[in-house]
C-alpha cells in the first residue's frame, strides 16, 4: 500500500485519538485511500458478518495498542499504515472460524498469535522491502501470516470446509436468479476484499467507493473486465475464475491506474495490463498451491504489483505515466492537480532567467528566428531598445545613436563567471565581424547547473572577471556592437557547457512585464516572449511580500452574507505543512487549500472540496498574486471549474477530466488601492461559466491578517460578502 503521510503532526496525541484516526484509515488504505468516511463505511460493511467484522476490528485495536505500548511511530498508527495488515489477518481468522468453528480458547489463541505475529511481520517486511526495493510491501505480510494460518489449520483440524450455515438469501440480492454474471462477479470481488463474498456486501463496498472516488471504481471495473476476458479466452469458466482470487484484479488495477499514477488513458491501459498479468499469475499460483489446499489469496496481485512498480521506477521519462503528486489523495484530485499545474505552470521544469536589463527592451529575434537563431542554436533571444517607436535617434550612423548602446547589462541569475572576452572592437553600424562571432561576451555557470551566454558587449565594457561570484541583478557590463552584430543588441542563451558556439538549450524568462497593445501591461510569471514583444522587469513590492509571507497561523472566523441576507459563519484554520506551505481548511465544508509564496509571487494550489466554501473563492481570487509595485499591471491565471458544478456534473467531469483535459476558467487580475493594505480583483474573461462560479472576486489583504474581506459576484448574479470578525492565534 501507499505510505499515506499523516496530515497533522501534533506534539502529543492520546491513544484514543490515535485509535479514532487509525481505525477508518486502516480500512480505507485497503483501497489505496486515506478517506476516513470510506473507512468507516467499509468497517460497517464488514460487520454484516459479525464474526469476521468484529475479528478484524479487534485486530486493528490490538495492533494500535501494541504499537503504542512498544513505542512505534505514532504517525504510522494514525495513518493506518501499520494497521491494515493486522486488519487483514484478523479478518482471515474470523473467516477461518466460520469454516472450523473453533472452540473459544482455540480461537482466542489463534487470533492473538496471528494478530501479534501479523503486526511484527508487517513492520519487518515493510521496512525490508522499502529499504531494498524502494516500494511498499503492500499486503504481502498478511499473505505470509494467512498461509501460516492455513497450513496450521490444515495440520491441526484438516482441510477447511465452507461455512456450515448457508448465507441468507438477501446477501446475494438482487442476483438470486442469476448465475455468475459479470455484474455479480464484480460485486462479489469487491466484497471479498473484506471476506464478504456475496453480492450485496460487494454492492455496498462498490457504492461507498463510487461515492468517494468515481475514477477508482471506473479503473477497478475496467481492470476486472480485462482480467475476466483474458481468463475466459483461455477457456476458464466463471467458477474457475473466482478460484483464482478475482479481487486481485481489482486491487492491482486500482494501484496502477488510480493510486501510484494519475489516472489517464496510459494508466488505465497499464491497470488493465497489470490485471491480466495478475490473472495469469493467479492461475499459475492456484495450480501450484492446490496440492497444499492453499488458496492463491492476495499473492498474485502483490507479486505483479511489486515487480511492475520496481520496473517502472527505473524509467528516465514519465512517458504518459505520471506519478501521483501525493500518496493517498483522491485520484480525481491528483489528476486535476497535475493537469492544472501543467496549464498554469508550463515552464515549471524549464531553465529560467530574469531579464538582464533595468529598462524596457524589445525582442528583435526570438526562438527559431529568421536570421541566426536556427537549428541547434534556435533557443536564444536578442534584445534592443526603443524610444517613441525608434531604435536609434537620427540616421543611426553612429553607435551612440542607438538607444541600447552603452546601457547596463545585469546578471540574469546567480552563479560564477566561467568565461570573459573583453577586447573585441565594436563594429560600425551595418558591419559584422564573422571571425569573432560572439564578440565581447560572458559565460556564467548558474547555480542551477547550466551555462548562460550573454554576447556583444562593447569593447572593454565587461566589468566582471573570470571566477567572480555573481548575484542576480549584479552589473556585468555595457551593451555594445562587437562580433557578428550589425547593430547594437544583446544576445542571451542557455547551453549545457561553458564553450562558445555549442548548441543552445530551451529556457524561459520569469517575472517580467510585457506591454501589450491589446491588454496593456501584462505580468508573466514565466514565458518566452515572441519577436516584436516589448518586455521589462517587474519592480518588487516588499510591503506586499511581507503581507502575504507574514500570514499568521491560527483560526480565522468570517461572517458570510448572501444576497438574500442570510448570514452564516465559516472558520478557516491556517497552519503549515511539512514543506512550509500554507495549509487552509474550512471547518464548515471540509475543504482544503494549499498556498505558498515563492520568488516574489503568491500562489494558491491544490484546492479540494465544495465550491460553496470561502476557500473556493480564495483559490479563485488569489490564484496568483505577484508582489510587485508596477501600477496598472494585469495578469492571467486559470482555475478549475469542477468544484462549482452540482454533484452530477461534478462527477461526470471527475470521470472525463483525466482523459479529455481539465475544465478551466480563465481570470484576469489587477491591483486596486486600499487604505488597509492591498486589494486584488479577479474577473472571469469569458461570458459563461457554472452558475455558482464567480464572475468577479475582490479580496482585501492586510499585513499579518491575510484576507480581511472578500466579495464575489456569481454567474447567476448572486452576490456574497465575507468579513473577518475574529482571529485566534495558533496554540504553541
Amino acid at each position: 500500500m501507499l505510505l499515506i503521510a499523516e496530515k497533522e503532526a501534533p506534539a502529543s496525541v492520546s491513544f484514543m485519538d490515535t485509535l479514532a484516526r487509525g481505525i477508518p484509515r486502516a480500512y480505507a488504505i485497503l483501497f489505496f485511500s486515506a478517506n476516513t468516511r470510506l473507512g468507516w463505511w467499509l468497517l460497517a460493511v464488514s460487520l454484516i458478518t459479525p464474526t469476521i467484522g468484529l475479528s478484524g476490528l479487534a485486530a486493528v485495536i490490538a495492533a494500535t495498542a501494541l504499537g503504542w505500548v512498544l513505542g512505534y511511530e505514532r504517525a504510522n498508527l494514525r495513518n493506518g499504515f501499520m494497521l491494515f495488515n493486522p486488519l487483514l489477518v484478523g479478518l482471515t481468522v474470523g473467516w477461518l472460524h466460520q469454516c472450523y468453528v473453533f472452540e473459544t480458547p482455540v480461537f482466542a489463541l489463534l487470533w492473538s498469535a496471528s494478530v501479534t505475529g501479523g503486526f511484527f511481520v508487517s513492520v519487518m517486511m515493510q521496512a525490508w522491502v522499502g529499504w531494498h526495493f524502494g516500494v511498499s510491501a503492500h499486503s504481502l505480510p498478511s499473505v505470509v501470516v494467512t498461509y501460516a494460518l492455513y497450513l496450521a489449520g490444515h495440520h491441526l483440524f484438516g482441510a477447511p470446509l465452507p461455512p456450515s450455515l448457508p448465507p441468507a438469501a438477501w446477501l446475494d440480492f438482487p442476483f438470486q436468479s442469476f448465475d455468475l454474471s459479470f455484474s455479480k462477479g464484480l460485486f462479489q470481488s469487491f466484497g471479498s476484499i473484506l471476506y464478504q463474498s456475496h453480492a450485496l456486501p460487494g454492492i455496498l463496498v462498490f457504492a461507498g467507493l463510487a461515492l468517494t472516488s468515481p475514477l477508482t471504481t471506473l479503473v477497478a471495473s475496467a481492470a476486472f473486465g480485462a482480467a475476466m476476458l483474458a481468463l475466459q479466452t483461455l477457456g476458464m469458466g466463471p467458477q474457475s475464475v473466482f478460484l483464482v482470487g478475482d479481487f486481485n484484479f481489482i486491487l492491482c488495477g486500482i494501484a496502477l491506474g488510480a493510486s501510484y499514477y494519475i489516472t489517464s488513458a496510459a494508466s488505465l491501459l497499464l491497470a488493465m495490463t497489470g490485471a491480466v498479468f495478475t490473472a495469469l499469475t493467479g492461475v499459475a499460483i492456484a495450480s501450484a498451491l492446490r496440492y497444499f489446499d492453499l488458496p492463491s489469496s492476495a499473492l498474485p496481485y502483490n507479486l505483479v504489483l511489486l515487480i511492475m512498480l520496481y520496473a517502472l521506477r527505473q524509467r528516465v521519462r514519465a512517458s504518459g505515466l505520471v506519478p501521483s503528486p501525493a500518496p493517498g489523495i483522491l485520484p480525481e484530485s491528483a489528476a486535476r492537480q497535475v493537469l492544472i499545474q501543467n496549464k498554469r505552470f508550463p515552464d515549471l521544469h524549464q531553465a529560467a532567467l530574469h531579464l538582464p536589463f533595468d529598462a524596457p527592451r524589445i525582442i528583435t529575434q526570438g526562438f527559431a528566428g529568421k536570421l541566426t537563431h536556427r537549428g541547434k542554436w534556435q533557443h536564444a533571444l536578442d534584445f534592443e531598445a526603443e524610444e517613441n517607436g525608434e531604435r536609434h535617434s537620427g540616421p543611426g550612423n553612429e553607435l551612440g545613436d542607438f538607444h541600447i548602446y552603452d546601457t547596463p547589462v545585469r546578471s540574469p541569475c546567480a552563479g560564477v563567471v566561467a568565461y570573459v572576452e573583453n577586447k573585441v572592437p565594436d563594429n560600425a553600424p551595418g558591419q559584422n565581424n564573422p571571425d569573432r562571432n560572439w564578440g565581447n561576451c560572458i559565460i556564467i555557470y548558474a547555480d542551477a547547473g547550466w551555462y548562460v551566454l550573454l554576447a556583444h558587449f562593447k569593447q572593454d565594457g565587461v566589468t566582471v572577471t573570470t571566477g567572480q561570484r555573481l548575484q542576480r541583478g549584479q552589473l556585468l557590463g555595457y551593451c555594445g556592437n562587437s562580433g557578428r552584430s550589425p547593430v547594437p543588441h544583446l544576445h542571451l542563451n542557455i547551453q549545457a557547457t561553458g564553450f562558445l558556439g555549442v548548441p543552445t538549450l530551451p529556457f524561459c524568462l520569469k517575472h517580467y512585464i510585457e506591454d501589450s497593445p491589446a491588454e496593456g501591461a501584462l505580468f508573466h510569471t514565466s514565458g518566452v516572449p515572441e519577436a516584436g514583444a516589448t518586455v521589462r522587469p517587474s519592480t518588487p513590492n516588499p510591503a506586499m511580500s511581507e503581507a502575504l509571507a507574514g500570514w499568521l497561523p491560527g483560526e480565522y472566523r468570517y461572517r458570510v452574507t448572501g444576497e438574500n441576507g442570510r448570514i452564516h459563519e465559516e472558520t478557516l484554520r491556517l497552519d503549515f505543512d511539512e514543506q512550509g506551505r500554507y495549509r487552509l481548511r474550512s471547518r464548515r465544508f471540509g475543504s482544503q487549500l494549499t498556498a505558498f509564496i515563492n520568488d516574489g509571487a503568491f500562489y494558491c494550489t491544490d484546492f479540494s472540496g465544495s465550491g460553496h466554501s470561502l476557500l473556493a473563492l480564495i483559490a479563485t481570487g488569489l490564484a496568483r498574486v505577484p508582489c510587485i509595485s508596477d501600477v496598472g499591471v494585469r495578469w492571467h491565471d486559470h482555475v478549475s471549474s469542477v468544484p462549482f458544478y452540482a454533484a452530477p456534473g461534478r462527477w461526470m467531469r471527475d470521470l472525463t477530466e483525466p482523459f479529455f483535459g481539465p475544465f478551466l476558467m480563465r481570470y484576469r487580475y489587477r491591483f486596486e488601492s486600499d487604505p488597509d493594505g492591498f486589494v486584488i480583483v479577479a474577473e472571469h474573461t469569458e461570458p459563461d461559466g457554472p452558475r455558482h462560479s464567480p464572475r468577479e472576486v475582490v479580496c482585501g489583504l492586510k499585513a499579518r491578517r491575510g484576507i480581511i474581506r472578500l466579495e464575489a459576484r456569481m454567474h447567476n448574479d448572486r452576490t456574497l460578502k465575507a468579513e473577518l470578525i475574529d482571529y485566534q492565534p495558533a496554540k504553541s
